[in-house]
């Protein structure tokens, strides 16, 4: 006996069934947000796939499903997520403060840490987007 041929819609069908939730959400998030997603890059076919929380190089949907994250956050979490020295680090400087809205200490650190990195670097700006930068 041959195995059943796998078509796109029985593949969509069987994605619905497997990932209830984050179809729940979003049909939510398609009358909020163009084709139902914040960042072009989430917008999958069917529908994504909503995440509930992440630890390390794992994820977990909103539907129960242990995922392993091969984006791995585009390539930024390169520690996993969560990592305990990276959440360590975030809760003190929280407790410091999160947008001092003036210059600080670390901007003057984070500089002398590019120009280390980048010795060729005369002068440093921190902009948001290329478009900040030009």
């Amino acid at each position: 006996m041959s195995a059943p041929t796998l078509t796109r819609r029985s593949l969509a069908e069987r994605f619905a069934a497997e990932f209830p939730l984050s179809r729940q959400r979003f049909e939510q998030a398609r009358t909020l947000f163009p084709n139902g997603v914040t960042h072009d890059l989430r917008y999958l076919e069917p529908f994504p796939i909503y995440i509930d929380r992440a630890a390390g190089c794992r994820k977990w949907d909103v539907d129960g499903h242990e995922l392993i994250d091969y984006w791995s956050g585009h390539g930024a979490l390169l520690l996993g997520h969560s990592h305990p020295d990276v959440v360590a680090a975030v809760q003190r400087q929280a407790e410091r403060s999160t947008h001092p809205g003036g210059c600080h200490d670390l901007e003057i650190e984070w500089g002398e840490c590019v120009r280390r990195l980048v010795p060729s670097a005369e002068k440093l700006r921190f902009v948001s987007s290329g478009t900040e930068a030009t």
